[in-house]
């Protein structure tokens, strides 16, 4: 059983409303049920710091400001390696300065529904569907297709959105032919296509 906080709270309780008081932009309050905990133990204290992280992912638009999560990382990091419980300053700063991030940052839950809705769909038997662009000269039946390197530039290493030219990759292509018609690992019987990798791969 987990034991309550030095006030006499439910450590979970306090979780939530930090999590919570987050999500609300409330840097405040969230900082003060995070003390709650810090100050109680070191086992609240790496409860609290392992939190952060997860609603570094769970409740920020990560998307659109990835360096939220290798700060929180970060301050989290710090937090723990300077944990002491009689001098428990730094680590208060650290907890606070991810705190106050999140608190300020968009806000987005997308990704904790995108992993339930396709996490889950897996759980549960489904089985999702090889579209025909997987099957290139790195796959067997993509060999047996008969599928080369003109196929893997135009169809299976294709980027959408569409990326901005790359002077690089007529040579590129160029070049990784010349290698294969000249390497006796990559080269394959007449009429068979040569392949990136002297790799059988199963479908």
């Amino acid at each position: 059983m987990i034991p309550p906080t030095k006030n006499g709270l439910s450590a979970m309780v306090c979780v939530s409303a930090m999590q919570k008081s987050i999500r609300r932009g409330l840097e405040r309050e969230a900082m003060e049920f995070a003390c709650e905990l810090i100050d109680t133990s070191k086992g609240f204290h790496s409860m609290v710091c392992k939190r952060l992280e997860v609603i570094s992912h769970e409740d920020v638009d990560c998307i659109s400001q990835p360096h939220i999560i290798p700060f929180v990382h970060t301050c989290v990091t710090q937090a723990m390696k300077y944990y002491d419980a009689e001098r428990i300053g730094f680590s208060r700063l650290f907890i606070g300065n991810a705190i106050r991030l999140m608190a300020r940052a968009k806000k987005s839950r997308e990704a904790d529904h995108f992993c339930l809705a396709v996490g889950l769909a897996s759980e549960q038997g489904h089985v999702p569907d090889v579209p025909d662009y997987a099957y290139d000269q790195h796959t067997l039946k993509g060999k047996q297709m008969g599928r080369g390197l003109d196929y893997f530039r135009k169809e299976a290493a294709k980027l959408v959105p569409a990326a901005k030219p790359d002077k690089y990759e007529d040579e590129a292509y160029s070049r990784l032919a010349d290698k294969m018609r000249s390497n006796p690992r990559t080269r394959k019987a007449a009429g068979k296509v040569p392949t990136l990798f002297d790799v059988e791969e199963d479908e």
